[in-house]
């Protein structure tokens, strides 16, 4: 990842993320917007906020920046508050660095590592600094620069309602509005409004009149008498739950204006001719829970008058598209996330002047100071960060040369030429890269293109090629790849095992260049000249820690399946170590026996099936070569089984079983010891699932509708229609009820999805089974499949139609009739509908409902409605409905939907009890 690109991205626009960092080592470009970000030292994302809202206030900037600091007086500068922030103010200012850190400042506060990593109140956090700085300044705290700004004059009053005209009066200060929130206040300017609102004390809460004794009906109110320059506003979005026990956040959304009128908020004779307006200028931005979020700013520049984000050490400008508010995320959504916390206003009349008090020089000295350290570490880093270390290798020498990445291949090889002290006419040399440990050289370097350019890493080898000048190149076969080959004489064999670990090193290796498209037994001819070993008494291995393959045994397979084996499609990558041994006829190979019985072998611990675990559990060792198969071969004896279809595997009780039997156990991921649960029965198959089923009856009562009948294997591709044939055979050959026979008398049947409510979607009888519902499914041991009993063969073709399901609900007598079926086409009209609502009426009462008097109503998915429902339904009168729209968007009725028909001109019986 390059750090001068992406070091201090500030992810997506709608979600601030917090930026860490000490800045030391962060070497990115000053922000366009030309501010100067702040580095989070771990959760000072409040601080830091805080402190760049004050920045951009020039009056708070200018009254700083004319203090001047006195060792003398003052004393040390690492604890002088107001010397730490005038420092500060003055990076933010000045620095050409893209952040700057808050350390020296929060080191002035007396805090440690681990306050740098606690949040804190913003509201709060002002409070204390304004107050550090008037008792470190020596300022009188009522004409301090703070309390000139920020403080306001407010009169609590307390009015007799008897009559009397009896008023009690307080004078107080407040330093901002603290606004409580509730679903009815989703404006700023309802939130003051709610403020100042005056308490009424009637009955209990009377208020006891100071001259009479006697309590009297009083109204309890505050006054805004004087308001500051800068009016702070405080959202109150944290409360604590008391059902909860827990602060929680309030997500209400809430209007943040751009300008306040603030003489609708004093009394009549504090108003102000025509309007008194307050502009918007910072807002406290809060993302996340009480229990943790991240702080950052919305500030508008008094130059420009453009909105900015601060964002720890990330300043970007805060756009919008066309027709969009800009402060969007401020006003909050009404959901968990985003929104303004404390906003800041100033008083138009005391517009803010651009122009600020002069820095210190001493401050000046020490920021140059700062940024000329800061911009030559970054030339060094630069330098580090484009510097390719290239390894040479000629005749034998390795020779070491660093350049910019920048450099083209030609100045490189000039370079190269005069380290290896080699005198060659033009065109006589070239470099090409090379790979030391396969002693494999690549592509030419090209001369005309950068390192860059190529690609280069920043550790590279090449070698260097010279030849005489009547001499060609040898060409270079790009689909050539680097063989390494071991001869795995039996001797050798415990070196190779060994070596395993480390790459072949310590083994005597020969490497060969072979084209990754050419075909296996040519590669083995090319081979077998190279080990003098017969090419059709060649075996080779691929080993490593983990794997071992038979090669040959793999082409062998590929061949079956109609592929021709080649090296690409043999997976042979370049520098993959091939291992040859001499085959003897009737014999194992002794490499992968010896493997087998060193690296990879497994023991497998596993139950008897008596059911009694513990410390006598049989363990075999086995090859994690071996198939499923070849371990149960294995254990059969150990069980006293006489074949291995008489039990499966699998990993514990609850686990699925081992369906593949001839996958490997190193397939299977089966550990070095490894534990598999021993279960009687027949194995399932590739592809077969143990199913559950039950038994559907709609016409029965709702406690009897689904009885669970068996359990047994399936396959999944099978076709529904071969089934359904195959489940009525099963039920009439289990007699289910003891005597013989289908007791339940189902001819036909339909299959349906279970689910814990009820009944599901209907198997498609014309599809295999995974694919009968609307989505592919894939199928578990324990799934379950509903049979439902119908009286005609299924005719639902769910390209075509689909079914719902009939209630009709009488409401003079409260009964629901039962439930019938309708097929109905994907295209049915709302007329199409009525007519066989109509008709199915006909069937059912003495007197037909019509579709003058019709009222419908949808009932619950899958599950039977019931009485109280339909009482309580919101019933839809089908005269209202127009005839030629689809049923699907009159009703927004899925396929296996429950649609209820009532008669609107019959009275409720419940209601009438």
């Amino acid at each position: 990842i390059d750090p001068l690109q992406v070091g201090m991205s500030e992810g997506k626009k709608e979600k601030e993320r917090p930026i860490g960092g000490s800045g030391k080592y962060l070497f990115i470009g000053k922000s366009d917007t030309g501010f100067v970000g702040l580095f989070n030292q771990g959760a000072t994302c409040y601080l830091n906020s805080l402190l760049q809202a004050l920045y951009m206030t020039p009056q708070f900037k200018k009254s700083l920046f004319e203090f001047r600091f006195d060792r003398d007086k003052d004393g040390d500068p690492e604890y002088h508050i107001p010397y730490q922030l005038q420092l500060l103010f003055a990076r933010l200012d000045t620095s050409k660095q893209p952040a700057v850190n808050t350390k020296g400042l929060t080191k002035s506060f007396h805090w440690d590592r681990a306050q740098s990593f606690e949040q804190a109140d913003v509201q709060e956090l002002m409070k204390v600094l304004f107050e550090a700085l008037e008792k470190t300044l020596h300022l009188d705290p009522k004409s301090s620069f703070t309390s000139n700004l920020y403080m306001g004059q407010s009169k609590d009053y307390l009015k007799s309602l008897a009559g009397d005209g009896f008023v009690r009066e307080l004078d107080s200060k407040f330093d901002s509005l603290s606004l409580a929130l509730s679903e009815k206040i989703d404006s700023v300017e309802k939130g003051i409004a709610a403020f100042l609102k005056p308490e009424t004390l009637t009955g209990g809460n009377r208020w006891r009149h100071p001259k009479t004794g006697e309590k009297v009906d009083a109204e309890k109110g505050i006054h805004l008498t004087e308001l500051p320059s800068v009016l702070t506003i405080t959202l109150n979005r944290f409360k604590m739950d008391y059902q909860l026990m827990a602060r929680v956040k309030i997500n209400q959304k809430v209007s943040v204006p751009e300008t306040i009128d603030m003489n609708q908020f004093v009394p009549d004779e504090k108003k102000k001719t025509g309007s008194w307006s307050y502009d918007l200028f910072a807002i406290l931005m809060h993302s996340g829970t009480a229990r943790g979020g991240h702080y950052y700013a919305y500030i508008k520049s008094w130059k420009d008058q453009k909105w900015y984000c601060f964002n720890d050490a990330v300043v970007r400008p805060l756009e919008a598209k066309e027709g969009e508010d800009v402060l969007a995320l401020a006003h909050g959504n009404g959901k968990a996330g985003t929104s303004a916390y404390l906003l800041m206003y100033m008083d138009r009349a005391k517009k803010a002047e651009t122009t600020t008090a002069e820095i210190p020089e001493h401050i000046l000295k020490i920021i140059q100071k700062e940024d000329a350290e800061w911009e030559a570490e970054r030339a060094e880093y630069e330098r580090q960060r484009r510097l390719i270390c290239m390894t040479i290798y000629y005749n034998n020498t390795e020779i070491n040369y660093d350049c910019d990445r920048g450099e083209k291949g030609e100045a490189v090889l000039t370079e190269v030429l005069k380290k290896a002290n080699v005198s060659v006419k033009a065109g006589c040399a070239r470099l090409r890269r090379y790979e030391p440990a396969m002693g494999w050289a690549q592509n030419e370097v090209e001369s005309e293109k950068t390192l860059e350019d190529q690609k280069f890493h920043r550790n590279t080898s090449l070698i260097l090629e010279t030849r005489e000048e009547d001499d060609d190149w040898p060409k270079i076969n790009p689909n050539a790849i680097p063989v390494r080959i071991v001869k795995a004489d039996e001797g050798e064999i415990p070196k190779i095992l060994e070596s395993l670990h480390y790459d072949g090193k310590g083994l005597t290796v020969a490497t060969m260049m072979l084209e990754k498209t050419m075909a296996f037994g040519e590669a083995k001819e090319q081979i077998s000249k190279l080990i003098s070993i017969d090419a059709g008494a060649l075996r080779l291995m691929k080993l490593d820690t983990q794997h071992s393959e038979v090669v040959n045994s793999s082409a062998a397979t590929q061949e079956a399946k109609g592929t021709k084996p080649t090296l690409l499609t043999l997976n042979i990558t370049p520098g993959v170590i091939l291992y040859a041994e001499k085959i003897v006829p009737e014999q194992e190979s002794k490499l992968i026996t010896e493997y087998d019985k060193t690296v990879g072998q497994i023991s497998v611990e596993f139950n008897m099936l008596s059911g009694k675990e513990g410390k006598s559990n049989p363990i075999v060792t086995v090859s994690k070569n071996k198939t499923i198969k070849q371990l149960k071969e294995k254990m059969l004896p150990i069980l006293g089984l006489e074949h291995i279809d008489e039990f499966r595997l699998k990993r514990s009780a609850k686990a699925a079983q081992f369906k593949d039997e001839d996958a490997t156990l190193e397939k299977l991921e089966f550990m070095s010891h490894q534990y598999v649960y021993v279960e009687r029965g027949r194995p399932l198959r590739k592809g077969e699932c143990n199913l559950k089923f039950y038994y559907f009856d709609a016409e029965e009562d709702a406690k009897k509708q689904i009885k669970f009948l068996f359990q047994i294997p399936v396959l999944e591709s099978i076709k529904i229609s071969e089934l359904n044939k195959d489940l009525l055979r099963f039920l009439n050959d289990v007699a289910p009820d003891g005597k013989g026979g289908n007791k339940y008398g189902v001819k036909h049947i339909r299959l349906r999805d279970y689910q814990s409510r009820g009944p599901g979607a209907i198997y498609q009888s014309n599809l295999k089974l995974n694919r009968g519902l609307k989505t592919f499914k894939r199928f578990r041991d324990g799934d379950g499949i509903v049979i439902q009993k119908i009286l005609k063969p299924e005719v639902v073709d769910k390209n075509k139609n689909h079914l719902i399901f009939v209630h009709q609900f009488q409401r003079d007598t409260d009964r629901m009739h039962p439930r019938k079926e309708l097929v109905v086409g994907r295209m049915t009209t709302v007329g199409e509908l009525m007519s066989k609502l109509e008709e199915l009426s006909k069937q059912q009462n003495e007197t037909p409902v019509t579709r003058e008097h019709m009222g419908l109503g949808k009932g619950k998915l899958t599950s039977k409605t019931t009485v109280n429902d339909c009482i309580a339904m919101k019933w839809t009168e089908a005269k209202g409905l127009d005839a030629k729209d689809r049923i699907a968007t009159a009703f927004k009725i899925r396929a296996e939907g429950t649609l209820i028909f009532c008669d609107l001109t019959t009275t409720v019986y419940m209601q009438q009890t």
